[in-house]
């Protein structure tokens, strides 16, 4: 049985709206994953404890998959690699980044994985592209998605730049 997945993409190095093309076009391209909504694409300042680093694009996207969330993890890693993300700097530049954020019901804790996402109640570029396509949902051990976002409203700059059939 397939699994309701949601993944978080961002770029801020290169041609950015296309690297979350080609992570969309690689995602719907595997044979255990299928590509389920996903939304516009956003602008964000760089998040966390960074340097100097040009705005980000970000998009959610839902998929369904067979893979177990560690499959998924090294698959993602591979598309990551293949748009020419080198892991340098932790929350550094790059071309691309690619982050499980919920994995159906699942609650995973290991060194290698975090469902859900760790940070996803701290990120208005995540909830919000989220909120787009996921409406009201609940996020497991969080809360209400749209509370969460009205409690982070104005603290975050994130600004839509397309609609999801606009990429």
């Amino acid at each position: 049985m397939d699994t309701q997945v949601w993944l978080s993409l961002g770029s801020n190095l290169g041609d950015r709206k296309g690297q979350l093309q080609f992570a969309v076009a690689e995602l719907a391209a595997h044979p255990q994953i299928r590509l389920g909504r996903k939304s516009g694409i956003y602008q964000t300042a760089p998040w966390g404890n960074v340097q100097e680093q040009d705005d980000f694009y970000n998009a959610v996207a839902e998929i369904f998959t067979t893979l177990t969330p560690w499959e998924l993890l090294k698959e993602l890693q591979k598309i990551e690699a293949a748009a020419g993300r080198r892991r340098i700097v932790h929350w550094g530049a790059r071309e691309l980044d690619i982050d499980i954020l919920l994995f159906g019901e699942a609650h995973i804790a290991t060194g290698e994985l975090q469902v859900p996402h760790p940070y996803i109640q701290d990120r208005l570029f995540v909830l919000q592209p989220l909120s787009e396509i996921a409406g009201d949902m609940d996020i497991p051990d969080k809360g209400n998605l749209q509370l969460i976002i009205n409690n982070l409203q104005g603290q975050q700059r994130v600004e839509k730049i397309c609609d999801a059939e606009d990429w």
